[in-house]
């Protein structure tokens, strides 16, 4: 094929590419010039008010969407407390969307008469007035600061209480849990406050134990007889009872 007769059949693709890039072109002078941001779509949340999130956003509409910091009402919206992320976008109609990733509790700590609740990150969360979360209670941490809780203590207490709400039976339970320097993790049972004993690490099979001992043995003698049971190895549960 020669040269004439291998542009004449590139020629049509070429003219092609170029319309359409006019046809973006022209739509996105059009789009900055006639869209505005009119509407704020917030996702479904469990601890946070809709209008906690428009507040904090105070999102200007009626301005262009290029003239619009959506950055900036991110930063707002993420000084929420159980706001943990924020990610912005501009709908092609102009509305703006932000999809709202929440801090969820998992443990409300108890320091005298104080209460506030802490997410898995140990981030000290306020008292919710019209929501309670069901999750256990934790013991030995003050309460009034804006301290995040990071020590090895609360990282074991962390970790046992994500994998007991993972396995779902650890969960439902337990209902106080402390971290003793010598006992590690240790819970009362929401059954009749049986003390549970789950050290140190490896908290998935310590759990599994916990449910099948539940099963095979406080079934059948109920729990009423036992004072403690130690799970804290890994082929033998130890027992104490009344």
């Amino acid at each position: 094929m020669s040269n004439k007769e291998s542009n004449k059949t590139l020629l049509p693709w070429i003219t092609g590419i170029m319309m359409v890039i006019a046809v973006a072109v022209l739509a996105a002078v059009y789009w900055n010039r006639n869209v505005t941001v009119q509407e704020l779509e917030i996702n479904k949340l469990t601890f946070t008010e809709i209008e906690e999130i428009e507040a904090a956003a105070a999102v200007p509409f009626g301005i262009q969407p290029d003239s619009l910091d959506i950055q900036a009402v991110a930063d707002r919206v993420e000084k929420l407390n159980y706001v943990r992320s924020v990610s912005p976008y501009i709908e092609p109609n102009g509305d703006l969307r932000l999809t709202i990733a929440e801090r969820e509790p998992i443990a409300m700590l108890i320091d005298g008469a104080n209460r506030s609740y802490v997410d898995a990150e140990g981030i000290i969360l306020p008292i919710l007035e019209a929501k309670t979360p069901d999750v256990p209670l934790l013991y030995g941490y003050a309460v009034n600061t804006n301290d995040t809780l990071k020590d090895e203590a609360f990282l074991q207490v962390r970790d046992f209480l994500m994998k007991a709400k993972i396995d779902g039976f650890g969960w439902t339970t337990i209902s106080e849990v402390v971290y003793d320097h010598t006992d590690g993790v240790v819970a009362l049972s929401q059954e009749n406050g049986v003390k549970l004993i789950f050290g140190r690490n490896d908290f998935e099979l310590k759990l599994e134990n916990w449910k099948a001992f539940y099963k095979l043995v406080i079934r059948t003698k109920g729990i009423q007889s036992m004072q403690q049971v130690d799970l804290r190895f890994s082929n033998q549960v130890v027992t104490r009872e009344i």
